[in-house]
C-alpha cells in the first residue's frame, strides 16, 4: 500500500495560508451576498410599497377634491361651457398613476382594477353632464351628478382606502423581513466571526506545533551543543525541512563528539607521555639542588631554581589536563568518608592565611556556626574546589585586597562564597568562564601564568559531586564565586560535639 507524503513545510504553509484566505474569502462572500439581498428589498420597498402609498394617497385627496370640483363647475361655468371640467384631468392623471403601479398582492390587484372601472364610471358620468351643459339643460347635469357621481366616488374612495391598507400591510410585511433579514445577517456573522477566530486560534496552534516548537526543540538542541552535549541533542520526528534539519544537526554534534573524543583522549594520552619524563626531570633537579651530584656554584643554584620552577609548572599543567580528562570521559570517582567538617576548613584557613601574610594581601572566614561538625563528602575533592577558587582569588587580587571565605549551611548543603575585591570579571565573559583553556585575558597580553583549566576543572569536580556553582561581580569591585555542595549529616553528630 502506498502511504502518503507528509508535507513539506513549504506545504504546511500554503496549507495555512489557503484556510486562511477560504475563511476570509466565504465571510466576504456572505457579507456580499447579504448586502445585496438586503438592497432588493430596500429597492422593492422603495418601487412597490412606498410608491403605493404615496400614490393612493395622492389619489384619495383628489377624488376627495373631486365632487366639490364638479359642483362649483356645474354651478358656476357658463352657458355653454367653454372649457372641459378640471376634474377630468385629475382622472386622467390618477387613471396613469393607477397603472403604473405594481399590485404586492392578488387582493390589492382586486381592488385596483375594480378602482379603474370606478374612474372610468366617473369619466362617463363626466361626459354626459358636459354633453347636458353644451345643451343648455344645467339642471339635467345637477340631477345626473347628485344621483351617479356621489355614489361612485364614495365607492372609488373606499376601494382607495382598501388599496391603501394594501400597500401598508405589504410596507410592514417588508420592514418585518428586513428586521429579520438583518437580524440573521448579524447571527450569522456572528458565527462566522466565531468560526473565524476559532479557526485562526486552531491555525496558530497548529503552526506553533508544526513550526516553532521544532525551532525551540532546535534552539534547546544547540545550547546542549554548546555545553559539551553531542549524542543525538535534538528529537525532532518531523518529515520536512525543520525534521531534516535537526537530523543534520545531531549529524554534525556526532562528529563534534567524535572530535572532542578524539582531542580528549590525545591531551590524556600525551599528558601520560608527558608526565614520566617530567617525574624524572624534578627528581633529577632535586638531587641537583641538594648536591647529591656535586656542588654547585650561586649562578647555578639560581637558574636550577628557575628550571625548577617551570618544570612544577609543567607537572601542574599536566596534573590538570589529566584531570580534565577523566572529568570529561566520566572516570573520576569519589571517595566518601567522614569528614570534621571544622578542622578541614581550619587547616585550609591556616594556609590561605599564610599566603596572604607573605603577599600583603588579606584573609577572611566567615563561617556560620550551625556548621555541622561531622559530615560524608570526598574531603580531597572538597579541599581541591576551595584551594582552586582561593588560589584563582588571590591571583588576580592585588597587594592590600580582600579575599574572603563564607561557609553556611541550607538544610544538607553547603553554601559556599568565596569572594575578592580583586580586578573583576567584565559581564560579557562570564558566560565562558568555565569553559575549557578560557581566559579573560588574550594570551598575547596575559601578564598571569596558566592554561585556563583550573576553573573547568573546579566545576567538573562540584558537578560529579552534585552541586551547582556560578558567579557574579562583587561590589563596588571584584567577583563572587558562589558553591553549593550536598553532604550526608552523620546521624551521630550531636556525639561528636560532646566529644
Amino acid at each position: 500500500m502506498i502511504g502518503i507524503r507528509p508535507l513539506k513545510l513549504r506545504g504546511k504553509v500554503a496549507a495555512f495560508s489557503l484556510v486562511l484566505l477560504g475563511v476570509i474569502f466565504l465571510s466576504n462572500l456572505y457579507a456580499i451576498l447579504s448586502l445585496y439581498h438586503l438592497h432588493v428589498i430596500l429597492v422593492s420597498l422603495k418601487d412597490t410599497s412606498v410608491r403605493g402609498l404615496l400614490t393612493v394617497s395622492k389619489l384619495q385627496h383628489q377624488i376627495g377634491m373631486a365632487l366639490p370640483d364638479e359642483k362649483r363647475f356645474l354651478f358656476f361655468s357658463p352657458m355653454p361651457p367653454t372649457e372641459r371640467p378640471s376634474v377630468e384631468k385629475d382622472l386622467s392623471l390618477g387613471r396613469v398613476l393607477l397603472f403604473g403601479l405594481a399590485p404586492p398582492s392578488p387582493q390589492a390587484r382586486v381592488l385596483l382594477n375594480e378602482s379603474l372601472k370606478d374612474i372610468a364610471s366617473y369619466q362617463s358620468v363626466i361626459d354626459r353632464e358636459w354633453a347636458a351643459l353644451i345643451s343648455g339643460h344645467r339642471d339635467q347635469a345637477i340631477r345626473i351628478s347628485q344621483t351617479e357621481s356621489s355614489p361612485i366616488l364614495i365607492h372609488l374612495a373606499s376601494l382607495l382606502k382598501g388599496l391603501r391598507a394594501e400597500f401598508s400591510l405589504d410596507l410592514e410585511n417588508k420592514i418585518t423581513q428586513t428586521t429579520q433579514e438583518q437580524s440573521q445577517m448579524t447571527t450569522i456573522s456572528v458565527e462566522l466571526l466565531s468560526v473565524g477566530i476559532f479557526l485562526v486560534m486552531l491555525l496558530l496552534w497548529s503552526f506553533s506545533s508544526i513550526i516553532l516548537s521544532p525551532l525551540m526543540i532546535l534552539i534547546e538542541g544547540t545550547r546542549k551543543i554548546s555545553g559539551g552535549i553531542f549524542h543525538n541533542p535534538v528529537t525532532v520526528p518531523n518529515q520536512d525541512e525543520l525534521g531534516d534539519l535537526a537530523r543534520a544537526l545531531n549529524e554534525m554534534a556526532g562528529r563534534l563528539g567524535e572530535v572532542n573524543r578524539l582531542k580528549s583522549e590525545f591531551v590524556t594520552i600525551a599528558s601520560h607521555e608527558l608526565r614520566t619524563p617530567l617525574t624524572s626531570i624534578r627528581g633529577f633537579l632535586q638531587m641537583l639542588q641538594r648536591g647529591q651530584l656535586g656542588p654547585l656554584n650561586p649562578d647555578q643554584e639560581k637558574s636550577l631554581a628557575i628550571v625548577r620552577e617551570e618544570v612544577d609548572h609543567l607537572v601542574e599543567l599536566v596534573n590538570g589536563l589529566l584531570d580534565l580528562g577523566r572529568i570529561e570521559s566520566g572516570q573520576i570517582s569519589l571517595e566518601i568518608q567522614e569528614v570534621v567538617l571544622p578542622s578541614l576548613l581550619e587547616r585550609l584557613s591556616e594556609r590561605q592565611s599564610l599566603a596572604c601574610n607573605e603577599t600583603g594581601k588579606n584573609f577572611e572566614t566567615h563561617f556560620d556556626p550551625d556548621l555541622p561538625v561531622r559530615i560524608r563528602t570526598d574531603p580531597g575533592k572538597l579541599t581541591q574546589v576551595l584551594e582552586n577558587l582561593l588560589g584563582n582569588a588571590f591571583k588576580f587580587t592585588p597587594s592590600g585586597g580582600t579575599i574572603s571565605l563564607w561557609v553556611t549551611r541550607s538544610v544538607n548543603s553547603l553554601e559556599i562564597e568565596v569572594r575578592d575585591t580583586g580586578i573583576g570579571i567584565p559581564i560579557e565573559h562570564i558566560p565562558q568562564l568555565f569553559d575549557k583553556f578560557y581566559q579573560v585575558t588574550p594570551f598575547n597580553t596575559r601578564v598571569r601564568e596558566g592554561l585556563g583549566l583550573g576553573l573547568a576543572i573546579t566545576r567538573g569536580i562540584i558537578l560529579t559531586m552534585g552541586g551547582s556553582i556560578n558567579v557574579r561581580q562583587n561590589e563596588p569591585k571584584g567577583t563572587v564565586f558562589h558553591v553549593s555542595f550536598p553532604f550526608e549529616p552523620v546521624i551521630q553528630e550531636k556525639e561528636g560535639q560532646d566529644e
